[in-house]
Order: structure tokens, then sequence, then C-alpha cells
């Protein structure tokens, strides 16, 4: 047994003469010294065990000092960086691993991506005594898998391991779950997550080789409090956003759809803290319009309504590639979180060594001094239509995304954070207003409903909200914003495409649309809050001869052309309140 001293913290702050850069870390993150990324648990008696390549590292004094231990025999074995752990609620270790003694890279695009024999099987060990002892390590994957990063013990007890294999022709990667009943000792495959050859890359991205890593990958997955698909798996994708996919039980699993969540082609990891908030940690682009510097930052977010939404992102490293540096070298990504206490968080990545420790509370709202900078801070609240992200629709061609690139063209600094739920209400709205977005300290806040309120529903013969209450929520939403000294802004909802399906009691819904859309209206001009009438802009167009149902998936849901329209009149509304709120 080795003992190794380390310090309590250390800044980061790498040598000019090293190969890598400043990592510059946000005011409430506080730098660890940590043998290696983890992940890391808390063992039965108190003290802290993480898995590295070669064994496991044991702290019983909070991470100042570690005992290394063998795992499994070093001949044979040698884990990867990726690699996952979990302990049990009944005491178990288990701990899934990638043997790079077995490593075996054979790919050729010609001949449709991986050849025979390319292989980095996933292994399973487990210790029953909190890591004194451990079992022989048991193949639970053969075949090519490039990452295993997540075990997630189920309310049930269930053991769901998050892996991947390559498949060929096309080249890809297919997810591959597998989950345990007996606490790690035996495991079954569930359902296969391929995208087939539409997961493909367009083209190889700058310091990624596109084929291999083309495909739904490197997944993170959460337990939703209710809900019959409790599971919801988040897939990395080259296409700028997570995908997500559902399962009751991590048997079967659902075809992906897009998040909301913007991503820059990297994993994240997302777990549930003590608070019982979810908390997300990933890679976002630097600069999303242009698609670069897809690793140089780190963001965290929490969710309190099981990954609905999500609080302001907030960036808590960054590590600029220099010009003409390797981008691979300048990386912060593939992070593991590790709750020490309740609140108290550590924060390692596989790549680029980051090592930080943050309080949960000090990141729910944001800071008065961001890392990346400052801004005016735009939040759209609204229904499935500002939530806009679905099949056909990514996240970044949602208006929320295209107004905040627009904004930023006129050389105006602006984030637009977009909280819309699907199938919501005003009186939702007020419901969740503080904690989705009084408590993110917005200066202004974009306000849009209207088509699930005046909708009719089968079998029923009014409205799920009559007008008046409609009209009551939205003074309210608007009053409670001003007393918060937030700015609203009004809008329209965009009237239905020509083919949309009738309502419950058989009617064109346009007509009763209209009767909430003016009431909007009568409020904006009461109040005296800007007003953008997209369903005035759509009802002109129509009349010019646009096909509405052009601008729509379904006659409802704008699609990417109907966004670009809804987020250009935005735009142009926001801008000259955005200039007068910036700092001259």
């Amino acid at each position: 047994m080795i003992r190794l001293a380390v310090a309590s913290a250390f800044v980061v702050l790498l040598a000019s003469t090293s190969a890598r850069s400043e990592i510059q870390l946000h005011g409430q993150a506080r730098a660890l010294a940590l043998p290696h990324h983890g992940p890391f648990v808390r063992t039965g008696d108190g003290a802290i065990l993480g898995v590295g390549p070669k064994g496991a590292s044991v702290s019983r004094d909070e991470g100042a000092t570690w005992e290394e231990r063998g795992i499994f025999d070093l001949a044979k074995f040698e884990a990867s960086g990726e690699r996952a752990l979990v302990r049990t609620r009944d005491g178990v270790l288990v701990y899934a691993f990638l043997n790079r003694k077995e490593l075996v890279f054979k790919w050729d695009d010609a001949k449709g991506g991986p050849q025979e024999g390319c292989r980095l099987p996933v292994y399973v060990t487990r210790s029953t005594d909190d890591g004194r002892t451990w079992s022989a390590p048991q193949m639970v994957q053969d075949g090519w898998c490039g990452a295993v990063r997540q075990i997630l013990e189920l309310k049930s007890g269930r053991l769901l391991l998050v892996c991947q294999q390559a498949a060929a022709n096309p080249g890809r990667h297919v997810t591959v779950n597998y989950f345990s009943d007996d606490a790690g000792r035996t495991w079954r495959q569930g359902s296969r997550i391929d995208s087939g050859a539409a997961g493909g890359y367009p083209a190889d991205l700058k310091g990624i080789r596109g084929t291999t890593h083309s495909g739904f990958i490197e997944g993170t997955v959460h337990e939703r409090a209710a809900g019959d698909l409790s599971l919801r798996l988040l897939l990395r994708t080259p296409l700028g956003a997570f995908f997500e996919s559902y399962s009751r039980d991590g048997s079967q699993w659902g075809t992906p759809a897009p998040s909301t969540i913007e991503a820059s082609d990297s994993p994240a990891m997302a777990v549930r803290l003590a608070s019982g908030r979810l908390m997300l940690v990933w890679n976002r682009f630097a600069d999303p319009v242009k698609r670069t510097g897809r690793r140089e930052e780190l963001s965290v977010a929490f969710s309190g309504n099981d990954g609905v939404t999500w609080t302001v992102p907030q960036t808590i490293a960054v590590s600029r590639v220099p010009a003409g540096a390797r981008e691979g070298a300048h990386w912060i990504s593939y992070p593991y979180v590790f709750e020490a206490a309740p609140g108290k968080l550590w924060i390692t990545t596989m790549q680029g060594a980051l090592r930080v420790a943050l309080d949960e509370a000090d990141f729910l709202a944001p800071v008065a001094k961001p890392l990346v900078g400052g801004g005016v801070r735009i939040i759209a609240l609204g229904d499935s239509i500002t939530k806009g992200a679905r099949p056909g629709v990514l996240p970044q061609q949602a208006f929320p995304a295209r107004v905040q690139a627009a904004l930023r063209e006129r050389g105006l600094s602006a984030e637009v954070h977009n909280t819309g739920i699907g199938g919501e209400r005003t009186d939702q709205a007020l419901v969740r207003l503080e904690r989705d977005v009084i408590s993110q300290r917005p200066h202004l806040v974009t306000i849009m409903y209207g088509t699930n309120d005046g909708w009719v529903d089968e079998g029923k013969a009014e409205s799920r909200l009559s007008l008046a209450v409609y009209t009551q929520n939205l003074r309210e939403l608007v009053r409670r914003l001003r007393a918060a000294g937030i700015a609203p802004v009004l809008m329209t909802e965009p009237r239905f495409g020509e083919e949309v399906r009738r309502n419950g009691l058989g009617e064109d819904p346009n007509p009763r649309l209209a009767r909430y859309v003016a009431a909007c209206r009568e409020i904006a001009a009461e109040t005296g809050v800007p007003l953008v009438d997209n369903f005035g802009a759509w009802e002109k167009a129509q009349a010019a001869g646009q096909r509405l149902q052009a601008w729509t998936t379904d006659g409802v849901h704008p699609n990417v052309a109907g966004n670009a329209e809804i987020a250009a009149r935005l735009a142009e509304a926001l801008a000259p309140l955005v200039r007068a709120l910036t700092p001259q």
C-alpha cells in the first residue's frame, strides 16, 4: 500500500513551458489537488474512494492524503480514462472500465468502419467490503467501446450501465445500456439506440475525425421523480445539441429526439444532488454560431423539475486554445461530479486535468461577475412553440437561440435562455415564475402564451382556460416581473396553419385563438409593455399568399423556417431594449 500526500489546493496555472495553457476558474470555484479524475464515492466508514487506471485511491482526510489499493491483476488489466463507479444503497461498490490491455484499434472507412478484431472490451468488478477486496473482472461487452462513463442505481435497486459499441456499414457507434438486478453480479442488455446512417458527421470537425465518432454516443442518464418514462438519457451528437431518449426501466429505449440543451459535441454528466436538484456539467461552444471553442469552456446548470427546465448555464472554467496550438492539448472535457457533502461538489475532467470544488448554492442564480463576461440576460417564457426543439428542429434553430445570434451579430452582448415547456398555459407559468425566471435575474423576459390556454380538448365544450382567466394570468405575469425589476415583452402566438386539426368542437382553432391574441394586445397597450405580434404578422403573410403550413411541422409548431421568421421580428424589437440596457 502506498500513501500519497497531496496539497489541499493549487492554482490552476500550468507552466509556460508545458504544452497546456492556463485554465481560468470562476471566482466561486476552488482548485483541488487530486491524484486522478475519479470517479469518486463515499464509503460506509466515511472515506472517499476513487478509481484510476491501475487501482483505487482512498482518502480519510477529505482528499489531503491518499492510500493506493490494488483492484485487479496489472498484467492483465489497465482501466482507460473513461470509467464508471457506484456505491449501492446496500454498500456494494460496482466499477466498470475499458481494458486498455486488450485495446486493438482497426478502423477503415473505405471498408465500412470497424474491422474484425477492433476491440476495447468493457469489464465490471465488485466489492462488498468498501474496496478492500474485489471480484475478478467480468467482461460485460466485447468489441470496441469508446467510452463507459456512468452507472446509476435506480429507485427499484436496478443498476444501469451506459455503454456504446462500434458498428459497421456505415461506421458508427450504437448506444447499448446494460442492467443488473443483483447488484452487478450479472448483466442483461437493453435495446440498442442506433442512428444508422443518419448519425454520421457531415464533415470532420477540427481536432476530431468525424467517421470514428458518428452515431449517438457517450450518454448520461438520470431518473425522474415521477412519470411513466422515468429514465432520460442525454446523448452526445455532432449536431450542436444533446438528443434525448426515454425508458421505463432501462430495458427498452425510445427513438432519440433533440433536447433543448445546446452542446458542443462533447459528453455531459447529469447527477441527482442531495438537494433533490439535477446538476448538468457539459461543454458548450464558445461561439455557437461559428461552432468554435467546443471544449474550451465547462458549464454547469441545475434543474428543480427533473430536467424540464434548467437554470441559466454558468461557465466554471475556461481554457483558451492559443493561436496555432493543437486544440486537443487544451481541452477541459469529459466531466465527473462527486458530492463530497450536501451541496459541496467536486468537478473533475478526464481531458484537461481540471480539479475544482464549488458550492451548489453559489451557482443557482447568475453571479455578478461571470467568468466569460457579462451581458443582458433575456429569458424566453412560453409553451412548446417557445421550447422549439422537436424532430426537425434543433435547439439552436429555435427562435430564442436565433435571437441571441442576431443580437450578437449587431454587436450586442446578450444571452437568451429558453424556458419553454410543451403544453404549458399561463396558470402553470405563474406557478414556476419565481423558480425558473425571477431567480435567474434576467433583464428582459419574453412571454408568449395562448395556444394551449384557448384550445378546446376532445369531448370538452370550453377552452382549457377561459379568456377572462387567461387575461388575468397574463396581467399577473407582467405585474410580478415588473415588481422584481424585470422588463417584460409580450408576444402573440403565431397563427395556426391551413391543415391544422380541428379542436374538440370541430372548429378551426384560429378564430378562438384570435380572441386570446386580442387580449394580449390590450394588456400590452394598457401596461405600456412592448408587443411582438406574431399572429398579426402571420395573418398578413397568409393574406399575401404565404402558406402558413409551410412554416410549421404540423400546423402548430414552427419549423426551421417558421422559427427564423419569428426570430427576425423579435430581434428587431429587442435590439433597442438591449442597447439601452448595455453599459456605454
